[in-house]
């Protein structure tokens, strides 16, 4: 995930060790961002027991683009060997180049969602049609933004592009605009880092106040948890991004970002639920019987189920209860008034002379 302002993980860099590191670097692109991470979005979307909020969908989806773009020269062969032909080339510099903002706002976006929904109040926590359209289509709107300015540079200067400036996949040497798009990642994890620090004070005192008062507000607190173990991976990134600017042969960081799919998919698909999905021939789990109705409903709604069918599961869940009393009738009202008047009349004290 971190951005490269000078060239590193060149083959002399790399020596021996260059084949080697290639393949466990394709592994994990391969692998993880193209067949785990499409089989945790494909259990989010047709699953009826595992749903998600489409900001966490999106940003699985991200990652997986992230792959595809990352093993271009293995799917054409070309991974090895002499260079790389030079349109192919172009493309997966192209492409890579918007792949940490992209990553990056994804990320942010998810974090301002729960910043939202961290309140407990489904009311509150239902966002508007427009607005998650935007959080949806702003990481690929950064992605198009920056991959249009490297391929129109790359275009312009085909001399600039190489496999040999990375040695795991082509790249353009352009400093100006790595300069940008490191800038603009480096805003983006600070955003991001100061959301995690508000979710996680809220999360706590949200904890501490319930278990004093023995009640709940709907939150599932230990997908809280996992978000916040994940932001923590994205903060680690922003160190290996400092890395590289003091350590330009260093590989750790290109191996950190093919390692980030591993960790979006050990974050979010080991979560119970989607692994009985998975694991489809054991016995369903009956959930305990919570004492608040409301609680279960809030504590099943969120992040687990789409927000158009909220007003479904509001009717399923209190279609049992018995009908509300009808409305008591006008005079009946203004007797009970009249009553109260005259009960405080007899009952004021006497004056004194």
């Amino acid at each position: 995930m971190a951005p490269v302002l000078i060239s590193r993980a060149t083959q002399a860099d790399l020596g021996r060790e260059g084949p080697t590191l290639l393949d466990v670097w394709i592994f994990f692109n391969l692998v993880v961002n193209d067949v785990l991470l499409p089989l945790l979005v494909a259990t989010f979307l047709f699953s009826k027991r595992a749903k998600r909020h489409p900001t966490l969908v999106n940003l699985c989806i991200t990652w997986i683009f992230s792959g595809e773009f990352s093993v271009l020269l293995f799917y054409a062969k070309q991974h090895v060997g002499p260079e790389p032909t030079k349109g192919l080339c172009v493309a997966q510099a192209s492409l890579l180049y918007g792949i940490t903002p992209m990553w990056s706002v994804s990320v942010f976006m998810l974090f301002w969602y729960m910043t939202i929904a961290i309140c407990g109040d489904r009311a509150k926590s239902v966002i508007c049609t427009y607005k998650l359209i935007f959080m949806l289509a702003s990481p690929y709107i950064v992605q198009f933004s920056f991959s249009l300015a490297a391929l129109i540079i790359s275009v312009g200067h085909p001399d600039k592009v190489a496999r040999a400036l990375r040695y795991f996949y082509c790249a353009l040497d352009f400093p100006s605009l790595s300069l940008a798009m490191s800038t603009f990642t480096l805003i983006m994890c600070i955003g991001i880092i100061a959301l995690e620090v508000h979710l996680g004070m809220q999360l706590y005192r949200n904890w501490r106040c319930l278990r004093n008062a023995g009640k709940c507000n709907g939150v599932d607190f230990q997908f809280f948890l996992r978000v916040l173990t994940f932001g923590g991976y994205v903060a680690f990134g922003m160190v290996m991004n400092l890395v590289s600017m003091f350590v330009p042969s260093s590989v750790v960081p290109d191996m950190y970002a093919a390692t980030a799919g591993t960790a979006v998919f050990l974050v979010f698909g080991t979560q119970a639920d989607v692994i009985r999905v998975w694991c489809f021939w054991l016995p369903p789990v009956e959930e305990p019987q919570e004492p608040d109705p409301a609680c279960a409903l809030e504590r099943n709604s969120f992040w687990r189920r789409s927000e158009p069918n909220f007003g479904k599961d509001v009717a399923d869940r209190f279609a049992d209860l018995p009908p509300p009393p009808p409305p008591k009738s006008k005079e009946y009202l203004m007797s009970i008034g009249t009553e109260i008047t005259q009960n405080a009349e007899t009952k004021k004290p006497c004056a004194f002379a």
